[in-house]
C-alpha cells in the first residue's frame, strides 16, 4: 500500500524513525507528513504504536483538476462502489491550495456530488454523509492543479488517546506532548518533574511510555477495520505481539500544580490511561517545590501571554529561571513558549531549541542545563 502519515511540524524525524521500526519502506519525509509504503501488518502496527502520528492515510487516486468541474468529472470516474456500500456513509476532509478553488468546503462538496451521482447512476441509491462515525473517511488534497484522494485508516485522530478529561482547559495535544518528551532526550528511567502540570498531558504521556503499553492499547476500533480488504488475523497478530512485548521501565514521575482544578484534571487523565500508580501527584506551587531526586528533567508549558499582562509573563519566566538556578542544580529543564522575550528572561543559556507549533502558535521548545559549579568545570570533567 502507498501510505501517508500526518504528524505535527517539528516531529517529522521522530515519526520517520517509528516507521522504520515498524518495517515501512520508501520513506519520504515532508512537512507535517511522511509518505511511505507498507503491507497490512505495517499499517496496523503504526496505528497501534505510533506516538507521533495524527492520522494515517491510504492513497487511492490522483489526477489533474484546475476547476471544480474538472474535480467533479474526474472524481466520478473512480470506482467508489468498491469501497463503500450504496447505503453506507462517508465524509470528506479537504485541504486546498489552488487558485481554481475558492475554499476547501466547496471542493469537498464537488467531490461529494461526484460520488453520490455515481452511486445513483449505478445503483439508484446514494450513500449518506456522516461527520461523526462514517463508514469511509476520505481525504482530499489539492495543490495547484494536482488532486490527491486518500482514505483515512485511523478514524478518530490518533492524538486522541482517550484519557483526556472533557473539562480540560487549553490542554496540550497528546502527540505534541509525546514529541516534546522525545525531542528533549527524556527516556523512561530518567526522573521527570511536571511542576505546572495543568491537565497532565506531559505526565500521562511519560507514564504511558514508561509503562511499556502500546499507545492505543485501549482502543477497539480503527477505520481500516471497515475496509473490504481488512485482515482480521493480521490485526490479531499485531495486537498479540504488542501485548506480549510490554516491558515497563521503573521511572520516578512527579506531577504537581498550585491549582486544585489542575490536579483533579491530571488525576482524571492518569486514571483514564490506567497509569495513575506510576505518577506521584500533589497540589503545590512550583516555587515551593523541592527536588525528590539528585538529577532528572523538568518540563514546563507556562502561559505564553495571550491572556496575561505582558509584565506578569516576563516576571513569571524570570522567577522560573531563578528557581531553577538556585534549587535545581544538576537537572535539565525544558520550556515551550511562543513568547521570545519571556524566554530570554529565564536568564539561562539554552543548550538546545526546537521550532514547534502548539496549535496555530509558532513556539520554541527550549532546553536548559543547571550545572553544579561552573560550566567550565563541567567541560573539564568531560
Amino acid at each position: 500500500m502507498n501510505l501517508y502519515l500526518k504528524t505535527l511540524a517539528g516531529l517529522e524525524e521522530l515519526a520517520s524513525e517509528e516507521l522504520k521500526r515498524a518495517g515501512a519502506t520508501h520513506i519520504v519525509p515532508g512537512r507535517r507528513g511522511i509518505a511511505f509504503e507498507g503491507d497490512a501488518k505495517v499499517l496496523y502496527s503504526i496505528c497501534m504504536h505510533s506516538r507521533f502520528a495524527v492520522r494515517v492515510l491510504r492513497y487511492l487516486t490522483s489526477f489533474e483538476a484546475k476547476t471544480p468541474d474538472d474535480l467533479y468529472r474526474q472524481g466520478a470516474r473512480f470506482a467508489w462502489e468498491s469501497l463503500l456500500e450504496p447505503d453506507g456513509s462517508f465524509v470528506i476532509d479537504a485541504t486546498v491550495h489552488s487558485e481554481g478553488f475558492s475554499h476547501s468546503h466547496f471542493a469537498a462538496l464537488k467531490l461529494k456530488d461526484a460520488i453520490v451521482d455515481r452511486f445513483r447512476g449505478k445503483t439508484g441509491k446514494r450513500p449518506s454523509i456522516d461527520k461523526n462515525q462514517p463508514d469511509l473517511r476520505l481525504n482530499l488534497h489539492i495543490s495547484a492543479g494536482k488532486v490527491t484522494i486518500s482514505v483515512d485508516a485511523t478514524g478518530e485522530q490518533l492524538s486522541r488517546r482517550g484519557y483526556r478529561p472533557r473539562t480540560a482547559k487549553a490542554p496540550l495535544n497528546e502527540v505534541l506532548a509525546a514529541g516534546l518528551l522525545a525531542l528533549s532526550g527524556w527516556r523512561p528511567g530518567t526522573p521527570l518533574y511536571d511542576p505546572m502540570c495543568g491537565s497532565g498531558t506531559f505526565s500521562t504521556e511519560a507514564a504511558l511510555w514508561a509503562s511499556g503499553l502500546p499507545v492505543q492499547a485501549g482502543r477497539r476500533h480503527f477505520a481500516f477495520m471497515d475496509w473490504s480488504d481488512f485482515e482480521p488475523d493480521t490485526w490479531r497478530e499485531v495486537r498479540a505481539e504488542a501485548m506480549a512485548a510490554i516491558h515497563p521501565v521503573e521511572t520516578q514521575i512527579f506531577a504537581s500544580d498550585q491549582h486544585p482544578g489542575a490536579v483533579r484534571q491530571t488525576k482524571e487523565s492518569l486514571e483514564g490511561a490506567d497509569v495513575s500508580s506510576l505518577v506521584e501527584l500533589q497540589q503545590t506551587d512550583f516555587f515551593k517545590l523541592e527536588p525528590r531526586t539528585t538529577k532528572g528533567m523538568l518540563l514546563f508549558n507556562p502561559p505564553y501571554g495571550e491572556r496575561m499582562d505582558p509584565g506578569d509573563i516576563v516576571g513569571l519566566y524570570k522567577r522560573i529561571g531563578d528557581q531553577l538556578k538556585f534549587h535545581w542544580s544538576g537537572f535539565d529543564a525544558w520550556i515551550i513558549s511562543s513568547n521570545d522575550e519571556a524566554l530570554r528572561r529565564v536568564g539561562l543559556r539554552p543548550h538546545k531549541r526546537h521550532p514547534v507549533y502548539n496549535g496555530a502558535l509558532e513556539c520554541r521548545w527550549v532546553g536548559f542545563s543547571m550545572y553544579r559549579g561552573s560550566k567550565a568545570d563541567q567541560y573539564k570533567k568531560q
